[in-house]
């Protein structure tokens, strides 16, 4: 790291401007052709610049401080809070005593980290935007860890096509960075499988998602293994592989149970229900469907999935009065603001519980289908286009059946071919 990053660095954190810090001592334009690293300072212009900036020797690198950073790496890795809590601590008694500059980056980037963690994306977005400012300064290891974190940041913007180029950007930086931690490597594999099922890539998602598994399987990171159990199997589904499908979700049931990991496994249960819907087994997809509910206790939006789970399986059997008995309790809990994609489909099934009376054909073609296509929620659009190409063909009006039957067919056929 050049002594000209440096003290660029360092006079941002200071707030100081070119002129604040030149004065007395460089011309401003000097001092702009140090920061850029085109000019080698004397010593003694290095001393009053690091004095008037009120840090020590900028060559110094503190390895106490570069082992806990690593450290608290690896407990944010591992999910480890309360380590993580402590050891952040520690960091930041001894970080406003170095000048290392990339010491400072490596924190800011954990930071970033931990703001994804806790779901605080504008605070997160503070982390990234700072150490953007000094991109060119990173080494190869600290771009890895940087591309890998934008990439979850997007990821949790539901932006999945800039995920996945910041994820490939990590992947290349893993090997340029040698980064030696497997768990990192296993860490972007994961995030990059859920990334490409969101894109409906799912037999690249598989890919990635088995080499993920291979490497937490051999740490004995039981979590994470039971995540990505759970995450093949929805991609397995997806290609309609029904056996795989269900190999995984048991896995992911089995060590779900055996380390109390309540929160996946009403997750598990409504993936099992999907699965066994698909297979024609309604009556154990309704008690996969129950059970998830029981689980969620107070997750609001996944009662939600089960509960509409439970309508379509419900209206699919022919058992109306369950059905009249689940609706209004869906309805209850979403709204055209709160949950959209969720109240579109319950309006559907309640226009279809009252044989598709005036106003239904309006509320798919200007509603409904526009917001699934709009929001990119491609599955919903195939279903529902479905369901319409249907209710065309009950009356009779076969042109608009052939169209919105061929729009769901597209989407069907594309999706087995990713």
């Amino acid at each position: 790291m050049t002594i000209g990053s440096k003290i660029r660095f360092h006079r941002h954190k200071r707030k100081l401007t070119q002129e604040d810090l030149a004065k007395g001592i460089i011309s401003i334009s000097y001092l702009s052709k140090l920061e850029n690293n085109q000019v080698t300072p004397s010593n003694d212009i290095i001393n009053l610049l690091c004095e008037r900036l009120g840090v020590n020797n900028l060559l110094d690198r503190p390895n106490h401080l570069n082992n806990l950073l690593e450290k608290w790496n690896h407990e944010l890795l591992w999910n480890n809070t309360a380590k993580a809590d402590s050891t952040q601590r520690l960091i930041m008694k001894d970080l406003d005593e170095t000048d290392d500059l990339m010491t400072h980056l490596f924190y800011r980037i954990l930071c970033f980290r931990v703001q994804l963690i806790k779901g605080n994306l504008e605070e997160a977005l503070k982390h990234m935007v700072h150490v953007q400012s000094n991109y060119k300064e990173l080494t190869d290891t600290l771009r890895f860890y940087y591309h890998k974190y934008k990439g979850n940041y997007y990821y949790l913007l539901e932006e999945y096509k800039k995920a996945q180029g910041e994820l490939k950007e990590a992947e290349t930086f893993y090997v340029l960075g040698n980064v030696v931690n497997e768990e990192e490597r296993a860490d972007l594999y994961y995030l990059y499988s859920l990334v490409l099922a969101r894109l409906n890539m799912y037999r690249l998602a598989i890919y990635y998602g088995e080499k993920s598994l291979s490497i937490f399987q051999g740490v004995y990171y039981q979590k994470r293994c039971a995540e990505v159990h759970l995450l093949l199997g929805i991609c397995y589904r997806r290609i309609r592989y029904s056996e795989e499908a269900l190999k995984h979700y048991e896995w992911a049931n089995f060590i779900s149970h055996s380390i109390q990991y309540t929160s996946l496994l009403s997750k598990v249960e409504q993936n099992l229900g999907y699965l066994k819907s698909f297979m024609k087994k309604s009556d154990e997809a309704i008690q996969h469907y129950l059970k998830s509910i029981e689980l969620k206790e107070s997750d609001e939006e996944g009662k939600l999935y089960s509960i509409l789970s439970l309508v379509k399986e419900y209206y699919k059997m022919n058992q109306f009065s369950n059905v009249h008995l689940w609706l209004p309790k869906g309805l209850g809990l979403c709204s055209k603001d709160k949950y959209p994609d969720k109240y579109y489909q319950f309006s559907y099934y309640q226009f279809a519980l009252n044989d598709f009376p005036p106003g239904f054909e309006m509320f798919m073609k200007e509603y409904a289908l526009p917001f699934f296509k709009k929001n990119g929620s491609h599955l919903l659009y195939a279903e529902y286009s479905t369901f319409f190409g249907q209710y065309y063909q009950g009356v009779r009006k076969y042109k608009l059946a052939a169209f919105h039957l061929n729009e769901a067919n597209i989407i069907y056929e594309e999706m087995l071919t990713l």
